[in-house]
């Protein structure tokens, strides 16, 4: 290539990349850990990259965030089981990191003959209604396809009065199973109302 055309490309590859839409919530790392009396613990660690909305009253805040896992176990019986909940976190300022944390009750992992860390999991993320891209990487864990996850999608949907409320936010969980709190966002409650 000749040297000529090195500062040309270089000049376009650094006009170009900021057009290149980051998504607002990163997906950095899932984890899973037992945590006692055979709960499990999913560990979602975030990170906001600002507010891209044209009409955000501060691009450096997001707001409405709403973090949706989907878990699925395969069974004692061989057949597989799917597991969600979701969190609404009220705010997250740019460059903030924080995690959110799920638990699996150790009773259901007994009841359901299942073991350790989830064959399937992945990570939805909404802002404001709008439901972010599929993320490669730590937000799919082991899912090759979007087809593979619409899939397991529709099987959640399917079972989810059957297991509606198994997997639990943090907030709910008891104290001795919780992770480090501080590195929590602030959430939106909407407990139901008697």
């Amino acid at each position: 290539m000749p040297k000529k055309l090195l500062p040309l490309i270089a000049f376009i590859i650094s006009t170009i990349s900021p057009l290149i839409a980051e998504e607002a919530i990163t997906v950095d790392r899932v984890k899973f850990n037992t945590v006692g009396d055979r709960w499990v613990q999913m560990e979602i660690e975030l990170t906001c990259n600002g507010n891209p909305a044209p009409d955000a009253v501060n691009k450096d805040y997001l707001e409405k965030i709403k973090i949706k896992p989907l878990l699925a176990y395969r069974t004692g019986s061989g057949e597989y089981n799917f597991y969600t909940s979701q969190v609404e976190i009220l705010i997250m300022e740019a460059r903030d990191k924080n995690t959110v944390y799920f638990y699996m009750p150790g009773l259901i992992m007994e009841r359901d003959e299942i073991r350790g860390d989830p064959e399937f999991h992945y990570v939805e993320i909404s802002i404001a209604g709008q439901v972010q891209d599929p993320q490669k990487g730590p937000a799919m864990g082991n899912i090759a396809s979007e087809a593979m996850l619409k899939n397991m999608q529709s099987k959640a949907e399917a079972q989810s009065e059957a297991n509606k409320d198994i997997l639990i936010p943090s907030y709910y969980a008891p104290l001795q199973y919780r992770g480090d709190s501080r590195k929590e966002p602030v959430y939106l409650r909407r407990d139901p109302q008697l």
